[in-house]
């Protein structure tokens, strides 16, 4: 079966089709008896497009690669002109979705009755991060526990009914908030006998609750570089730790514990002395977890730092992620995407409570309005949500990053793209070696959806483009003409 020259081809097969290849005008590629794992391709002497990659059992579809041979003198046209890029590579792929950037402080009501559930299972959330905080003044000392205790639960409950899992924040348990009173802090005056039954307390709480699974991480103490979480010294902080995770581990060995979950980021003095002290007194955390920064890069740094002490922890959190500023569908998306190509768990920031406007026990972390209607941000999640199949390799632009998956069982790929608020105007998403079975008669239909800024987008996101787009050696370019930088934007890519 002869293919035009002008088209460069088609695609073969790969599977039991059998055949030789066309040698003349880049013909059909095609494998012998069962095909092979790689397919072989037509003989493209003026640029056959190359075979899809058969199987050893012949002919299902192998998401990604395809084969070699044929499109070797097909050469996709440059992409236009543009300010920023991201590039997604279809023949490379790095595993199943885990909708890891799905996570909430607080952010559900206390009794965990709002929002819908599905609201929740919509966007795949994965993590709770909740000690209870913000139910009144003060905690375990001054006799509120009970209050902030019976919130993990409800959270524990809804998590439980979802698939996620709830990091217990134990100092929110413990609550001496600063804004409330003169904070206690556990060891003031060499005195640890109150948080002993503090933990002793909570520990109990845990087991009869069934809290004892790796649906469960303990989190010790929020931000102990912050003032207004811990002001005691950092030796105080960090006997603290040694005694909690001690307590913890003595009465459920498998407990999964995170730590510093500091706000200044990684590779600082605390960060590092929290690493050097856990390691001197085999204290170790199961996940290391920091807040803010660009994920991405920020695991670069630790792993870096965990290697240069021989410490062996492959789990990472980014437990509050987004400032303020960036509660936005641009942000959100850039976020995503750097929590996925790094491989960091993540949680969104909630700026609710006292002189932050709405309750942290409302909006989902600023995804919904305070009647629980999805915003432009959620609808950034939903589509992260929607997302099957395979991740798709991407290399990064400069302000812009994407997050793509590719499914050939439903032959689409959804591409969710984000900006860290610094470029506007032209970005390019560029999309090289495409699968045939996301093709239909040398193109694809591209759906470009805008999710804007602000709390008004409580519907469906805004349609930019939806029509069928040309495919010239199985690349294909989606321009984005960027003018409000915190919107966000998705590509969605489907046969005709």
């Amino acid at each position: 079966m002869a293919s035009s020259p002008t088209a460069g081809g088609t695609q073969g097969q790969g599977g039991a089709q059998g055949g030789a290849a066309g040698a003349a005008s880049g013909g059909n590629g095609g494998t012998g008896t069962g095909g092979t794992a790689a397919g072989t391709g037509g003989v493209g002497a003026t640029g056959g497009a190359s075979g899809l990659g058969g199987t050893a059992a012949g002919g299902s579809k192998a998401t990604g690669g395809s084969g070699s041979g044929g499109a070797i003198n097909c050469t996709p046209p440059n992409p236009p002109s543009a300010k920023d890029s991201v590039t997604l590579d279809m023949a490379n792929t790095e595993g199943a979705p885990t909708y890891r950037a799905s996570g909430l402080l607080y952010g559900i009501a206390m009794d965990a009755s709002q929002p819908p559930t599905q609201m929740l299972t919509d966007i795949k959330v994965k993590f709770f991060r909740i000690g209870g905080s913000d139910a009144s003044c003060g905690g375990y000392v001054t006799g509120n526990y009970d209050k902030r205790w019976a919130t993990v639960k409800a959270y524990y409950s809804k998590a439980k009914e979802i698939g996620a899992t709830v990091i217990i924040l134990v100092s929110d348990l413990w609550g001496e908030d600063p804004a409330c009173a003169t904070p206690r802090f556990p060891g003031d005056g060499g005195d640890w006998s109150d948080y002993t039954k503090f933990m002793t307390q909570l520990i109990s709480d845990a087991q009869a609750a069934g809290m004892t699974g790796p649906d469960v991480r303990w989190d010790l103490q929020n931000e102990p570089d912050v003032g207004l979480f811990w002001s005691a010294p950092q030796s105080q902080w960090l006997e603290m730790w040694k005694r909690g995770y001690q307590m913890v581990r003595a009465a459920i060995p498998n407990a999964h514990i995170e730590g510093p979950s500091n706000a200044s980021g990684v590779g600082g003095q605390l960060f590092n002395a929290f690493l050097d002290y856990v390691k001197a007194n085999n204290v170790v955390p199961d996940y290391i977890s920091w807040h803010g920064g660009d994920q991405a890069n920020d695991v670069k740094t630790v792993k870096s730092e965990l290697a240069s002490r021989g410490i062996n922890v492959s789990n990472f959190d980014n437990n509050e992620y987004g400032g303020t500023g960036e509660q936005n569908p641009g942000h959100s998306a850039w976020y995503i995407a750097r929590l996925e190509r790094g491989n960091v768990d993540g949680l969104r920031s909630n700026w609710g409570g006292p002189g932050g406007g709405p309750t942290m026990y409302q909006t989902m972390a600023d995804l919904t309005t305070l009647d629980w209607k999805p915003n432009s941000q959620w609808w950034i999640y939903k589509r992260y949500a929607d997302q099957t199949g395979l991740r798709t390799s991407s290399t990064a632009g400069t302000n812009v990053d994407a997050v793509g998956f590719q499914d050939a069982d439903q032959a689409k790929a959804i591409i969710v793209v984000g900006n860290n608020g610094k470029t506007t105007g032209s970005v390019n998403v560029v999309v090289k070696n495409m699968p045939s079975w996301l093709q239909s008669g040398g193109s694809t239909k591209v759906l470009l959806e805008k999710m804007p800024t602000g709390e008004a987008a409580v519907t469906a996101p805004t349609v930019v483009t939806n029509a069928a787009a040309t495919v010239n050696c199985n690349a294909l370019t989606v321009a984005i003409n960027w003018t409000t930088p915190t919107d966000g934007y998705v590509v969605t890519l489907t046969p005709q």
